[in-house]
């Protein structure tokens, strides 16, 4: 069951995440004006100086300059980096690039016909149409029109060769986005446990530190050095060194890591050999579990499909969101209810855009995999929402098997009845819906744009239900209805 607090200041979507299922609706005050009041540094505001205070105003600063030393004017204080900073970022740039590829192509597919259009009309108006002696059309250009001629045939040819090349860029600009990811979440985590850098084997010299303002600037750049030399090994090493490093078994039961090193490595091919199967790329892929073709071979020229391309940008988004809720989690435990609230929304917001094999993933990892969450109460608004993505998926079994395997009995209405809604019990949900009121943990907007009533926003319970609540009747639009 879609279900959080409302925090978001600016949300992404028209639709407002909704909010965690609980009764204590306060606190989201709370959060908001804190998340605002970290956008930007509260500044001393500047009076305006008058005119007739000009001389005085410089006669006392030039007195003061002979008391006091003058010092640099200091730098206003960014903010650090944290983890659900990075992994939002990532997140983002991963979803573009996701969407971007389609319209792409399909303008580069359009060109394509165009160009090839406008030659078969100037062949019609500019050529001589004649048949050979073994009998194939051909036509012949006048001598006068070979160089405009010339000039549509390069045209043609690069439109083609476009349409060929983007996908693999497309691919490459995946696993760079992943990468730069990678190194921005090593920067924070060495930043909130500098210890971590104890083991490192980069060296400072006299010289280096001497050049250095303060130690925190020293400690930066030994950060930046350890980043360096963990982003020059392998993917596959890039999870070796954080397991020893951060004592974590990544790895473990993450059934998309021979996908991740199949991308990976056919990555490198299209950066270095233009997608052609190397011993390097068969060798690697065997030696952690990929699935090959068993006819593929050295010299081979691999591609990129919208469906190879589709499940690359779901994968990247797996192992990233899971890799960067580990380190959150492990290295700063005193931000388990933060965590829990992002990890949350990431499994609303696919809900809402009904990627539900994706957030099957997501929820399963929120609800099975991670052993210790903040409350209860999150808990089982993830299980709510990992049913929900199990039903509308088609896999009403497993929905139902979900449910079953919790008693809901002493949970909150919104919970119960989310619960009836899942089992299609709708008299009994519209009871509770009209129990909670119109001011209750779920408002308005809610019944609007949870995807939790999908189907029930069109029985006839909810919609008599809605109309005592609100007086007014309830308004299927294009972003509500159920496709």
């Amino acid at each position: 069951m879609p279900t959080k607090q409302i925090k978001k200041a600016t949300p992404k979507k028209k639709s407002l995440p909704t909010k965690r299922l609980n009764n204590k609706q306060a606190s989201s005050t709370t959060i908001e004006s804190k998340k605002l009041a970290t956008k930007k540094p509260r500044t001393r505001q500047e009076k305006p100086v008058q005119k007739k205070q000009a001389s005085s105003i410089t006669i006392e600063s030039k007195k003061s300059a002979t008391k006091k030393p003058r010092t640099r004017q200091e730098k206003p204080v960014q903010k650090k980096p944290v983890f659900k900073d990075e992994i939002d970022s990532f997140v983002s740039h991963i979803e573009s690039l996701s969407k971007a590829l389609g319209p792409t192509m399909q303008a580069m597919g359009d060109s394509c016909k165009k160009t090839t259009e406008e030659m078969d009309s100037f062949i019609k108006k500019r050529s001589v149409q004649r048949t050979t002696e073994d009998g194939t059309e051909a036509f012949e250009i006048k001598p006068a029109d070979f160089h405009q001629f010339s000039k549509k045939i390069k045209k043609i040819t690069s439109a083609s060769l476009a349409v060929f090349n983007i996908p693999p860029i497309f691919l490459c600009a995946l696993v760079h986005k992943y990468d730069a990811y990678l190194g921005r979440l090593l920067r924070v985590a060495f930043s909130v446990k500098p210890d971590i850098l104890a083991s490192s084997q980069k060296t400072l010299t006299y010289t280096d530190l001497a050049s250095f303002g303060s130690l925190e600037a020293a400690r930066d750049s030994l950060i930046e050095k350890e980043v360096e030399s963990v982003l020059r090994d392998s993917h596959s090493d890039h999870f070796k060194w954080m397991e020893e490093r951060f004592a974590l078994p990544l790895r473990k039961g993450l059934k998309i890591w021979p996908q991740f090193v199949e991308i990976t490595e056919r990555r490198n091919l299209f950066v270095h050999c233009d997608g052609i199967v190397s011993t390097q790329y068969l060798r690697v892929c065997r030696q952690h579990g990929v699935e090959l073709d068993k006819n593929i071979k050295v010299g081979d020229q691999l591609h990129v499909t919208p469906d190879y391309f589709s499940k690359t940008s779901d994968c990247f988004l797996e192992i990233g969101i899971k890799l960067g809720h580990v380190l959150w989690r492990k290295l700063q435990p005193d931000d388990m209810a933060e965590a829990d609230d992002a990890l949350h929304s990431t499994g609303f917001d696919l809900l809402s855009e009904e990627r539900y094999d994706l957030a099957k993933i997501i929820l399963l990892f929120s609800t099975d995999t991670l052993k210790n969450v903040s409350s209860d109460q999150i808990r089982r608004v993830n299980l709510i929402n990992l049913c929900i993505a199990h039903k509308f998926s088609g896999d009403e079994k497993k929905c139902q098997e979900t449910l079953d395997s919790e008693d809901w009995s002493s949970c909150s209405p919104e919970l119960r009845m989310a619960v009836a809604v899942l089992k299609d019990k709708f008299d009994h949900a519209s009871s509770l819906m009209e129990s909670m009121g119109a001011k209750g943990p779920v408002n308005r907007e809610d019944y609007s744009t949870w995807p939790l009533f999908k189907f029930f926003r069109e029985s006839k319970e909810f919609l008599e239900t809605y109309r005592k609540l609100f007086g007014e009747k309830f308004i299927l639009t294009e972003e509500n209805l159920p496709t």
